[in-house]
């Protein structure tokens, strides 16, 4: 089981290892044949659901090249703190390259699912199109702890359908993943893909999910994809509950 885990998590390091150059261009071209969606129209839905985050300390999970951390600091100057947080350490790399030195914005290279920080440290956390390669259970966990009083969580991230979660579709839907991304990418990123559908949820699964990690206040909303075969993103939001 662990051994199995272990080994996912390497095929999702390889995989995005192999794609942080192009990873800006990759997405948009990717958002735009599945959903119809620019890169940057999901990074602006992400930011316009923030409320005010001046004097916020903030953590973004999977930030990858910390491009929504960058994009909250544009948005959001007085922020109190700022933190990028990546499996992949080429990825935190290339994006700390255009940082300024005087930046604020802190990067940490370590799983979503142990985060190495004290529990209650951020106020807000954040998480784009990466659930789907993790086990959203223990994620959420973490996030909780992670979380202070009140704190909230934000997630996009692809949705599935009723159908999608028909054992027989799912199996066939992973098949043609892992083949279309061996063909048009490499053998790193067809697993990673094939292995992220068991983890892709309705918008009901994931209620019931963040209920029983203790969320309140939830709030999922569906993003229009223009693609008629292809579920509907979804936007996540709720906040932590308990002292």
């Amino acid at each position: 089981m662990i051994k199995d885990a272990l080994l996912k998590e390497q095929h999702v390091i390889d995989a995005f290892t192999e794609l942080a150059p192009n990873y800006e261009k990759k997405m948009d071209s990717e958002l735009n044949l599945f959903w119809g969606w620019s890169y940057q129209k999901l990074i602006d839905t992400l930011l316009e659901s923030c409320n005010d985050l001046q004097s916020k300390r903030i953590l973004d999970l999977a930030t990858g090249k910390l491009v929504i951390p960058k994009a909250i600091l544009s948005a959001f100057s007085s922020v109190k703190q700022l933190v990028g947080l990546d499996i992949t350490y080429r990825m935190l790399h290339l994006g700390k390259e255009n940082l300024d030195e005087k930046s604020p914005i802190g990067f940490l290279c370590a799983s979503a699912l142990e985060i190495p920080t004290s529990s209650r440290s951020f106020d807000l956390v954040t998480c784009a199109l990466a659930t789907h390669h993790m086990d959203v259970k223990k994620l959420l966990s973490e996030i909780y702890r992670t979380l202070d009083s009140e704190g909230v969580v934000l997630i996009v991230d692809v949705g599935a359908s009723k159908t999608w979660m028909n054992p027989i579709v799912r199996f066939l839907i992973q098949v043609m993943a892992f083949f279309y991304f061996l063909f048009r990418e490499n053998a790193a990123r067809a697993w990673a893909e094939a292995e992220a559908l068991p983890n892709i949820r309705t918008s009901e699964n994931w209620r019931d999910e963040l209920k029983d990690a203790n969320f309140s206040e939830i709030k999922i909303t569906k993003l229009k994809s223009r693609r008629p075969f292809i579920p509907d993103p979804i936007l996540i939001q709720a906040k932590r509950t308990g002292e």
